[in-house]
């Protein structure tokens, strides 16, 4: 199977609910970018250069949490250079609750990361 069954049901039943609804465009990704920063420098990646003003720039939690309060898309992209070092990343993973939840990272924190998100995440479950 190409794709997970629930990813595939919950993506067709948001489609047809919003078709049948007469809604003529609606989202299907919420892409965060909270940060440009990443914490390797590769040779062939012109993202140095390009965000060379913005790299120390974040977006505050407060603003994603807004966002994503906002959009309704049943998918969330957490995205730009390096996600993982993006100090509130467990709670913009944590907002994804009931949403199907793509991030992107470069892999060289992952290990660390994922048990700390973990940590975070059973910390504020109820």
């Amino acid at each position: 199977m190409r794709f997970p069954l629930k990813l595939t049901a919950n993506l067709t039943q948001y489609i047809v609910g919003k078709k049948m609804s007469g809604a003529g465009k609606f989202p299907l990704v919420l892409m965060l970018e909270p940060l440009h920063a990443c914490n390797l420098t590769c040779t062939g990646c012109g993202r140095i250069r390009e965000y060379s003003t913005s790299l120390k720039d974040m977006v505050p939690l407060e603003k994603c949490l807004s966002v994503a309060g906002e959009c309704e898309a049943p998918m969330v992209s957490i995205c730009g250079g390096e996600p993982m070092i993006y100090p509130e990343i467990g709670r913009l993973v944590i907002l994804a609750n009931g949403r199907i939840l793509h991030d992107a990272p470069r892999g060289t924190l992952r290990g660390d990361e994922i048990h700390r998100l973990y940590a975070l995440h059973t910390e504020d479950a109820p």
